[in-house]
């Protein structure tokens, strides 16, 4: 058996995470088979893992030293959270401690419910990556994506923690990983005496456990819609509050990018740029005997062909912007909206000074679910913003924003001393 470690799910509790999920080949009969490996492991603990319409059945075992009372798999609350039929999830769960499981066609993959150093687990990832035909199509739910960015494919990494499991699994579905106990006993001969004894009671028991099955599978079918819509929920919480960038990681990069574009090109004066993500859209305006062959004969090199249009006197030009690895915003790490608020102020109110002007937009919004409902309160609220100067202020202002806001898109008019900046962005915070 393999290193089963206890792990505290937040307002859950502890579920049993690094099991061995030992295949049934059922050979001999279910039942015989479980008794054999659990004589040999002295289970006191077990639990099956099935699935409808699949005939592979797998079963993990603990002994009563490992778990006094009724332990609850980790794996199936993972896996009762996550839709995905194929997936890998890692996540820390303290002291150095992380915790890998891989799901593969809906059943445990071969030694993938482990618990070690990050640095032992990745050759496990590596194998189990390499085993499947097309590894970029698996989702990967980490809290820790940096770690998958040395690997040699172009993964779907999507967030992923014990709090966003806490988040995502329900009492009742929890309940539904809970161990059964385990015993050797042979039960064979004692049930073929109760179901003699049974008699004519046997059908309508039969009906009654039907009509009883139908409400839970309903009831199961339910649940797991509820979870698929959590995770669903957390991933686009994630991808709204970091689809602005940090402005003390784009702005130096765009300033740098600015630095070596040529205002003048055979004629064509630069007018105004407008930097977005990880390019930027350069504007050049045509001066006296300017033309297009000249613009092309005179542009860098390395720049792609311009975007000529149906007006004689413009050219735009695309230049691409190469964006360091960005940090990423999690939902529990922002400010509440009273502070961020504040924090726009106070800026606001010291930039003005100096004449750079910050405009918060209306009102807050939320970045994601549904506005009214209980389950969505704790999503997290975003306020869009303007800021304007001039541009050799923009560097200090990037400095000073608050590590929550994000910039959305930068636009520069003029050149030289009298270039301006017109910045868009978004404040992120919890309600």
């Amino acid at each position: 058996m393999s290193a089963a470690i206890p792990v505290q799910i937040p307002g859950l509790g502890q579920a049993i995470a690094g099991l061995d999920w030992l295949m049934l080949d059922g050979l001999d009969g279910k039942r015989t088979e479980i008794n054999q490996l659990g004589r040999g492991v002295n289970a006191a603990w077990q639990f099956i893992w099935s699935m409808k319409g699949k005939e592979d059945e797998y079963v993990a075992f603990l002994s009563k030293n490992e778990a006094k009372k009724k332990p609850f798999a980790a794996a199936v609350a993972v896996r009762s959270a996550i839709s995905d039929e194929t997936f890998l999830a890692m996540i820390e769960i303290g002291e150095g401690q992380w915790w890998l499981f891989g799901i593969k066609d809906g059943m445990p993959a071969n030694k993938m419910d482990r618990v070690g150093e990050a640095s032992e687990l990745m050759g496990l990832v590596r194998d189990f990556l390499t085993s499947l035909s097309d590894p970029e199509q698996v989702p990967i739910y980490t809290d820790k994506p940096e770690l998958f960015a040395g690997l040699p494919y172009t993964l779907d990494v999507r967030p992923f923690s014990l709090e966003i499991l806490s988040h995502s699994v329900k009492k009742k579905a929890f309940d539904k990983a809970a161990f059964s106990r385990h015993s050797s006993v042979p039960f064979g001969a004692i049930a073929v005496c109760v179901l003699l004894a049974a008699g004519v009671g046997g059908y309508f028991w039969y009906d009654h456990e039907a009509e009883v099955a139908a409400r839970r599978d309903a009831e199961v079918n339910r649940q797991k819609d509820i979870a698929k819509r959590k995770v669903e929920l957390a991933t686009a919480v994630s991808t709204a509050i970091n689809a602005g960038r940090p402005a003390q990681v784009v702005v130096p990069v765009y300033l740098d990018a600015l630095k070596k574009v040529p205002t003048l090109i055979k004629g064509w004066r630069l007018s105004d740029v407008l930097c977005q993500e990880q390019g930027c859209a350069l504007s050049y305006e045509a001066q006296a005997f300017a033309t297009w062959k000249g613009y092309l004969e005179g542009k860098p090199a390395e720049w792609p062909a311009p975007l000529l249009g149906g007006d004689i006197k413009r050219v735009e030009q695309m230049i691409p912007v190469q964006l360091p690895t960005m940090p990423i915003r999690v939902a529990t790490a922002l400010p509440s909206r009273d502070k961020a608020m504040f924090d726009m102020g106070n800026l606001a109110q010291v930039s003005e000074t100096i004449g750079v002007v910050i405009r918060p937009q209306g009102n807050s919004e939320r970045v994601a679910g549904t506005a009214g409902k209980p389950e969505d309160q704790w999503i997290p609220v975003k306020v869009g913003f303007t800021a304007n100067g001039k541009a050799v202020l923009l560097d200090g202002l990037a400095k000073r924003l608050p590590a929550s806001t994000g910039v959305l898109k930068i636009g520069f008019k003029g050149v030289g001393e009298k270039m301006t900046f017109d910045l868009q962005g978004e404040a992120y915070a919890n309600p």
